[in-house]
C-alpha cells in the first residue's frame, strides 16, 4: 500500500480545522502520517490537533514552530520531515472528499508522474458551496515535462506529489517570486516548478475538496482568479518583465547545476533540457524588454519584428504568454499607445540594440 504523508501549516485556525481533520480520518486510502505545523496560534487549534491526535488512525505529529519564517517556510521544512513516498498539502479551513488521496495517488502511479491536482469546490465561513475553481482543469490528463505554462501554479492543498523531488534541489534556494516583487517564491509555485521541469503533471476534472480562503490575503491564487485584471500598462509590463527575467534566470541556473552535479538517466537530461528552456524564456523578456524601453520607432520595430520572426508568439502557452500579448507588445510596445508612455519611458541608449542582438541570437540558437 502507498504511503502519503499529510503535511498541514495551521494558525488559529479553531473555527474550521476539526472539519478538515475529520475528512483526513475519512479517507479511503488512510495516511501513512500527518504532520502538522503550529505557526503561534493563541486561539485552541492546538487543543483541536491534540485532542485529534489521540483517536486518529494514524500518526499525528505535532511541530511547534518558534521562528518566524512564514507558512511556506513552514510547509517545505515539513514536508522534508515526511517518510511517505507521497505528499498531500493539506490546508487548515477546507475539507476533503474521501477518496482524495485513493485517486490523486491512482492517477500519480498509473502515470509515473510527479504531481497530481484537481478542481475544486469554494465554501463560504458555514461550509456551504459558494462555487466551483477550475484551476484552468477540464480532463483527466497527463502533461509532459515543460508542456504547462512556465508561470502557471494550482491551489497548494489540492497538491499531491513525490517527495522525492524535493530532494533533488534545495528549497532554500527557490529564488524570487515571478509576480511579487521581493518576495521569495511561493511553496506552491516552487512544487509546481519541480514538477512542470522534471516530470508529468497529471490532472483530475473531479472536484476532490472544498477549498476557502480569504480575500484578505492578495497574494492567494484564489484572490487572484477572482479579482478583476488590472488594465496593463507600459510601466506595468516592463515591471513584470523585470520580474519575469529575473526569475527565469534563477530557474535555468538552478536547473543547469542539476544537470551537472554528476547525474546520469533521464532526471539529468530532463534538468539541462529545463535549463535550455529557461535560458530561453529569459531571453524572450529581455528582447520584449527591449521592444518596451527602446527610445526610437525604428528600434522598437526592429524588436518587434524578431519577436515575430522567432515565433514567440505563436508559442504563447510555452513562452510563458497569455493570450492577446501579440496585440498588447504591439500597442503598448511599438506604438506606445498608453497614457504611462507619456509620461516618459526609461532610455538606456546604445544598450538597447546590444540586449535585443544578444537575445535574438540566442533565441536563434535555441529554435
Amino acid at each position: 500500500m502507498p504511503k502519503v504523508s499529510v503535511v498541514m501549516a495551521a494558525c488559529n485556525g479553531a473555527s474550521h480545522i476539526a472539519g478538515q481533520l475529520e475528512s483526513i480520518r475519512r479517507q479511503t486510502l488512510k495516511p501513512y502520517d500527518l504532520w502538522v505545523s503550529d505557526d503561534g496560534s493563541s486561539d485552541e487549534t492546538l487543543r483541536i490537533v491534540s485532542a485529534f491526535a489521540e483517536t486518529a488512525p494514524f500518526p499525528v505529529r505535532i511541530w511547534v514552530n518558534t521562528e518566524s519564517g512564514g507558512l511556506c517556510e513552514s510547509i517545505l521544512s515539513l514536508a522534508l520531515l515526511c517518510e511517505g513516498q507521497f505528499i498531500a498539502l493539506c490546508s487548515q479551513d477546507g475539507e476533503w472528499h474521501p477518496e482524495k488521496l485513493e485517486q490523486c495517488v491512482a492517477m500519480l502511479q498509473d502515470q509515473d508522474a510527479l504531481l497530481c491536482t484537481h478542481t475544486t469546490t469554494l465554501l463560504d465561513s458555514r461550509s456551504r458551496y459558494a462555487g466551483y475553481l477550475p484551476q484552468g482543469i477540464a480532463a483527466r490528463q497527463s502533461f509532459a515535462p515543460l508542456s504547462l505554462s512556465p508561470w502557471g501554479e494550482f491551489v497548494g492543498p489540492s497538491l499531491v506529489f513525490r517527495r522525492e523531488m524535493l530532494s533533488w534541489l534545495d528549497f532554500r534556494d527557490r529564488g524570487p517570486d515571478p509576480f511579487v516583487a521581493g518576495a521569495r517564491l511561493r511553496h506552491d509555485r516552487w512544487i509546481y516548478f519541480l514538477a512542470h521541469g522534471l516530470g508529468h503533471v497529471v490532472t483530475l476534472p473531479r472536484p476532490l475538496m472544498g477549498h476557502r480562503q480569504s480575500m484578505a490575503t492578495p497574494r492567494g491564487l484564489l484572490a487572484r482568479m477572482t479579482m478583476a485584471r488590472s488594465i496593463p500598462t507600459h510601466s506595468g509590463v516592463i515591471a513584470g518583465l523585470e520580474l519575469r527575467q529575473e526569475a527565469a534566470k534563477h530557474r535555468a541556473d538552478l536547473m543547469a547545476s542539476l544537470g551537472r552535479q554528476g547525474r546520469r538517466g533521464p532526471l539529468a537530461h530532463r534538468a539541462r533540457a529545463a535549463a535550455d528552456y529557461w535560458q530561453r524564456l529569459q531571453d524572450v523578456c529581455a528582447l520584449r524588454m527591449s521592444l518596451y524601453l527602446a527610445p526610437s520607432f525604428a528600434e522598437r520595430r526592429a524588436a518587434f519584428n524578431r519577436l515575430l520572426a522567432l515565433g514567440v508568439y505563436t508559442k504563447a502557452t510555452g513562452q510563458g504568454l497569455r493570450g492577446g500579448t501579440l496585440a498588447l507588445d504591439a500597442l503598448l510596445g511599438l506604438m506606445k499607445v498608453s497614457d504611462a508612455a507619456a509620461a516618459g519611458t526609461p532610455k538606456p541608449g546604445s544598450t538597447i540594440a546590444m540586449h535585443r542582438d544578444r537575445a535574438g541570437r540566442r533565441l536563434r540558437d535555441h529554435a
